[in-house]
């Protein structure tokens, strides 16, 4: 059952006077630090992961993978990557050097 249909449920027996004009409201997801649960939720530990598109990389080339070694990505430079927690996409990065590691900069969301 949608949120609409819950709604609509429950104005069955209100009066039209009862009724308020609301303008849209903000998604959940837009306002999830106002939930109850946050501040346990905001310690949950999650798996990022980030796929890249590897060239010419064959079964020979994983098992004789080393410490070190520098693969070539299928993907442009200036193309942002996907960033994806479980199943559900994140967002897009790009890859920065930090402290001499590498790293990502999360550049959108969704």
């Amino acid at each position: 059952m949608t949120g609409l249909e819950l709604a609509t449920r429950n104005l069955e027996g209100a009066k039209m006077t009862d009724l308020v004009c609301q303008g849209p409201t903000t998604p959940w997801m837009m306002r999830i630090e106002e939930h109850p649960s946050w501040k346990m939720l905001e310690q949950v530990q999650v798996t990022i992961r980030v796929c890249v598109e590897i060239s010419n990389f064959r079964v020979g080339d994983l098992l004789t993978l080393k410490k070190g070694r520098v693969l070539e990505s299928g993907a442009p430079a200036a193309e942002d990557v996907s960033v994806r927690v479980g199943q559900v996409q994140l967002g897009w990065s790009e890859f920065e050097v930090l402290d001499q590691k590498m790293a990502l900069r999360l550049t959108r969301l969704g």
